[in-house]
């Protein structure tokens, strides 16, 4: 005769990793997903995965001014991250497939600082060169990509 085994319940994992393993592993999937990426405008611009440790909560456009060594004066405005992604991610009928698997990857960039950064931003430094920050927080610090866009 057969008995059935009594199902417990799995007590979740808690996680072991460290400050430094956790930092590791978010650059590690922001550089994977960001690997060979441009972002087009008027200039074809990389997209550089970054990481400030901090303890500070606060994510301001001082905070990152200081971090990325930009002037003080420096203009800025915020994008909503959907706007940002919009020319480069949305598939549209007349693409070949390298134009579609770009327009994925994209995507896949989006969703990959989505799920691994809390309260993402996005800040642009600049009026016409910008240097544009995609950040947001994480448990020991600040995490996202940075690139530059051209707009006249």
């Amino acid at each position: 005769m057969k008995t059935k085994k009594k199902k417990t319940k799995k007590e979740p994992e808690l996680s072991q990793e460290k400050p430094q393993d956790n930092k590791n592993s978010i650059l590690e999937k922001l550089e994977a997903a960001a690997k060979d990426l441009l972002y087009i405008s008027e200039t074809d611009a990389p997209l550089e995965p970054f990481f400030w440790p901090t303890e500070s909560e606060e994510l301001t456009p001082e905070f990152i001014k200081q971090q990325a060594k930009l002037p003080d004066d420096a203009p800025v405005s915020t994008q909503v991250l959907d706007e940002l992604f919009e020319p480069v991610a949305i598939e549209e009928e007349w693409m070949n497939d390298e134009e579609i698997a770009e327009a994925r990857r994209f995507q896949n960039l989006q969703t990959t600082l989505e799920e691994n950064l809390k309260d993402v931003k996005v800040f642009r430094f600049g009026e016409t060169d910008l240097d544009v920050f995609i950040v947001g927080k994480t448990d020991d610090g600040l995490a996202g990509v940075r690139t530059k866009v051209v707009e006249t």
